[in-house]
């Protein structure tokens, strides 16, 4: 558990440093690149973005100021990481730099972005791992018939958790340019960035309970929240661009929430009922 322990650690950081290093090109090196992206071009959606963008490396910054010194530690040391008393600063910081990263701008280097994300993930899964070991470790000890039940639905439920996570956070739609009449654009562009003030805390909140318990939220609120705004942005471009990207992971969210969510949903529901 110690080395799944500091392959989780060495996974955020990374997802920190990429991700976070891309951005800060992105603010140096966009003013004049990107065509319609660039700062230069004088498109208000590009302050807006560049803005919201540089705000969030400062957010980020700080947060990783108060984040990194301990995962540091654990990481080159034996000393154990508390996730439980950090994974409150840790998701903070994670969504803090994500802000940044739903901007598209001139210097946008998607492949790294992708990678930066791939740790992310990557963090995630190793968490389902740990999850699944400690129930199991659990069960053989109680060396019960319910106890073994109890640890199938806990394992199940976070895999289920890690799969739903990742296709909610793909559904997340990144803030672009639109050359819609107005006032069609600004229509759209006051959607995509609430969507984006809006799904990245639904993504966090999820993320934190993920990270504290091993299963995240199945609440219905959440995929509900994003087929309004993630739909909505999607709906508005149409006439323009189709963002299949989005539309996809979103169809994928609700599909995977209906077929497993709710299921998942219930045997926790089930679980906790017999327990009592």
């Amino acid at each position: 558990m110690k080395l799944l322990s500091k392959f989780k650690l060495i996974s955020l950081i990374l997802y920190f440093l990429i991700l976070f290093a891309e951005r800060l090109l992105a603010v140096i090196l966009s003013w004049n690149h990107g065509g319609e992206y660039a700062l230069i071009s004088g498109n208000i959606f590009n302050y807006i973005a560049y803005g919201i963008t540089a705000v969030s490396l400062v957010a980020g910054l700080v947060m990783m100021i108060i984040v990194f010194p301990k995962m540091f530690v654990s990481v080159f040391t034996s000393r154990e990481y508390d996730y439980r008393a950090n994974n409150r600063k840790v998701v903070m910081a994670a969504m803090a730099i994500l802000y940044g990263g739903m901007m598209h701008t001139g210097f946008t280097i998607a492949p790294v972005q992708f990678v930066a994300y791939g740790f992310l993930i990557l963090s995630m899964v190793i968490r389902t791992i740990e999850c699944c070991k400690e129930a199991k470790h659990l069960a053989k000890e109680s060396g019960s018939e319910v106890a073994a039940s109890k640890a199938k639905t806990l394992s199940f439920a976070s895999i289920v958790s890690v799969i739903y996570l990742t296709l909610l956070a793909m559904a997340v739609p990144v803030s672009y340019i639109s050359f819609q009449d107005m006032p069609m654009r600004a229509i759209f562009f006051a959607v995509e960035f609430a969507a984006v003030f809006v799904l990245v805390p639904v993504f966090g909140i999820m993320l934190y309970r993920f990270y504290d318990t091993g299963v995240t939220s199945f609440s219905f609120v959440y995929p509900a929240l994003a087929l309004l705004f993630s739909g909505a942005t999607v709906v508005l471009k149409w006439r323009e661009e189709i963002n299949w990207f989005v539309l996809i992971f979103l169809a994928l969210t609700v599909v995977f929430y209906l077929s497993f969510g709710l299921m998942v949903r219930g045997r926790i529901r089930k679980s906790i009922v017999g327990n009592g």
